[in-house]
């Protein structure tokens, strides 16, 4: 190898010298730095399709485990077995937090205080994403690879601590009306790139906001004075106020920029997902409007049904069904629509949010209303009828009790709405138990998996700072996925044995 690199070294001594042989390797046509506006179109599809599309933060992990989706085939991970590699979103560390870092740095240096506001309030998604699946990660230390190689992990409670501080700077460091700089024509600071808002910073301002309630009432078990305190200071600054004020990223009906559940399905040629029959069962029993829209006709061209989850491959419990004609696949607004949106927070789920402070009293208002308004946002937003809507709220199991009951009532309500959305379901689902999932017929586990694994390359790279996060939580290795993370204030996770009907 020496001899080949001093032949390269004379081939190319006319046009460079030996000692920058890296130079070799940069394209001369392509940009060596970006600013925040280059930068924020892929991290926003980044984290959109990394959250929400077909991966182990929804349809193959967290999703199957609250049991909105079963796998038809290949079905490990429906049992509780993690492929290598699984992680809960490590890779952001290399992707959106390390761009979300450089929007801060950047804004700070040009002086443009929306940038930071906005790398700051990616980052705290990102984040907390990352941290509701693993639990302690590096943070204060992370995203120094040039000076912290091997950076310690920070505890889940001082993760939130600094997303809560992180979230209020950025709610005060917006300037919805900013003036341009000298030479530059662009005053608020993202006039391309921003496929969320189009640059409209108020909106980025409710976001931040609406995003610090989340975490605020996922903090409502293990510190419910910080939950109120932050969920209170959230509300008084403003969050989204009607579904126009969504996060959702917006795909396109070309490629390659189509929604990645569709890409995987047409693109890939994939067939791996249907309807869980917990999900389909409960939203029948309901008589909820949108199971005709969350679910397919199977290919057969029967009645909606569900696959119970946890089978092994070519196991069935009908013997008189086939599960791959029928079944029915994840509804056609995502497999058969390349440009079907993907959120990361709707006013639906905020007024949920708000139903459950405005219950434990720690904001103004009614839990009714803010419920009401929750399940009607919720089914507007997938283009249900004003009557069908009407009806639904109008039957006397939905219609909300307050105290317990209630609180048991939003759990499941916010269950049901946030399907295609796995990773936050399986957060709301860890904290508040409802409803309460009962794991396959061949889970590993008789509970649902508590969390994901770290990064496989963790043991080699950080192997000291990983055994003593490990250790620190009472995780038996650092791919426990049975121990409860600090924000569910449990030691053990309640157990159920297999449904009646498995083999």
């Amino acid at each position: 190898m020496r001899y080949k690199i001093l032949s390269v070294c004379a081939a190319l001594a006319a046009v460079s010298a030996c000692s920058d042989l890296t130079s070799i390797n940069n394209n001369p046509n392509g940009p060596q730095d970006l600013d925040p506006p280059s930068m924020l179109a892929g991290s926003l599809d980044e984290i959109a399709s990394g959250v929400n599309g077909v991966n182990s933060l929804n349809i193959r992990g967290a999703g199957l485990w609250v049991q909105y989706y079963a796998e038809i085939q290949y079905r490990d991970e429906d049992k509780y077995i993690l492929r290598s590699g699984s992680s809960g979103g490590w890779a952001f560390y290399s992707g959106a937090a390390e761009n979300a870092q450089r929007m801060i740095a950047k804004g700070q240096a040009a002086t443009r205080p929306n940038w930071t506001a906005v790398g700051r309030i990616l980052k705290s998604y990102v984040f907390s994403v990352m941290t509701d699946a693993m639990g302690d990660l590096p943070y204060s230390q992370a995203l120094k690879s040039d000076t912290v190689l091997q950076p310690v992990y920070d505890t889940q409670q001082s993760i939130y601590s600094a997303l809560f501080t992180d979230l209020a700077q950025a709610t005060s460091d917006i300037d919805v009306a900013a003036a341009a700089p000298a030479g530059d024509p662009v005053g608020i600071g993202f006039p391309n790139g921003d496929i969320l808002y189009g640059g409209d910073m108020s909106k980025w301002r409710k976001y931040a906001n609406s995003l610090r309630l989340r975490l605020a009432i996922h903090l409502s078990k293990v510190d419910s004075v910080k939950a109120a305190s932050e969920a209170a200071a959230a509300v008084a600054a403003g969050v989204f106020t009607s579904s126009a004020d969504n996060a959702t990223i917006e795909y396109l009906a070309t490629a390659p920029n189509q929604n990645p559940i569709y890409q995987d399905v047409h693109v890939g040629n994939r067939d791996d997902y249907g309807l869980s029959k917990t999900y389909v069962d409960s939203l029948r029993s309901w008589n909820d409007p949108r199971l005709s829209i969350f679910a397919q006709i199977p290919p057969a061209g029967t009645a909606i049904r569900g696959l119970p989850n946890g089978l092994n491959d070519g196991q069935k419990i009908d013997d008189t069904f086939d599960a791959l004609k029928y079944i029915s696949r994840i509804g056609a607004m995502w497999r058969e629509t390349p440009n079907a949106p993907l959120p990361l927070l709707t006013y639906s789920e905020v007024l949920f949010l708000e139903a459950e402070a405005a219950e434990h009293g720690w904001i103004p208002g009614s839990a009714a209303t803010f419920y009401n308004g929750a399940i009607q946002a919720a089914m507007e937003e997938y283009g249900v009828p004003a009557a069908a809507i009407t009806t639904y709220l109008a039957d006397a199991r939905v219609t909300y009790v307050p105290g317990t009951t209630g609180l048991t009532q939003i759990a499941y309500q916010k269950w049901v709405s946030l399907f295609m959305q796995g990773m936050e379901s399986w957060t709301e689902v860890r904290r508040t138990g409802v409803p309460a999932i009962v794991p396959g017929c061949n889970a590993q586990l008789r509970h649902i998996p508590e969390r994901l694994p770290y990064d496989d390359n963790e043991a080699v790279l950080n192997q000291q700072n990983l055994q003593a996060a490990v250790t620190a939580q009472g995780f038996s290795a650092s791919n426990d996925i049975a121990k409860p993370l600090w924000f569910t204030k449990r030691t053990t996770s309640t157990t159920y044995p297999p449904p009646a009907y498995c083999p």
